[in-house]
């Protein structure tokens, strides 16, 4: 912190030195003289800490979410992660079914949150008059193995 603290008074006296020198400079010749001097020793003082290594930004290392810091369990948060997935994934093949002209009722995904947080979708039941294609545009989406089943019966 300290090297932190040299380095702003540094960087404010060069800057004052600057306009001082440059109030008394005035317009001759050696005001665009010294103005380059002077903008040479403010780069200089500005990258000295880093050159030294004095100053050392690190960036913490995230693995996982701390949930114990937030007061939610990993069941409770795993839960709600599960919960979100099958209604976003719902709501946009929702959309996809209506968008290829299909009369959709109700969609309804599972799906299994694996233990990498990768989302695994089990399942969709689709309400439909139109089964047959709309279990065809959802398994041009997530693809051919997924179980689509008709939730009419």
């Amino acid at each position: 912190m300290e090297g932190l603290n040299s380095a702003v008074r540094a960087i404010c006296a060069v800057s004052a030195v600057m306009c001082v020198v440059e109030a008394l400079a005035g317009g001759t010749k050696l005001k665009g003289q010294l103005r380059l001097i002077l903008d040479l020793i403010l780069a200089l003082v500005l990258t000295a800490p880093f050159v030294k290594g004095g100053l050392e930004f690190e960036l913490p290392v995230i693995d996982q979410a701390d949930l114990s810091a937030y007061g939610y369990s990993q069941e409770v948060y795993l839960a709600q992660v599960k919960a979100q997935s099958e209604e976003n994934i719902a709501s946009v093949l929702a959309e996809q079914i209506s968008g290829a002209g299909i009369s959709c009722e109700n969609v309804s995904v599972e799906v299994n949150i694996l233990p990498d947080l990768s989302i695994d979708i089990s399942k969709v039941e689709l309400k439909t008059d139109s089964f047959s294609q709309a279990a065809e545009v959802v398994r041009s989406s997530l693809g051919a193995e997924t179980e689509v089943v008709d939730g009419d019966r």
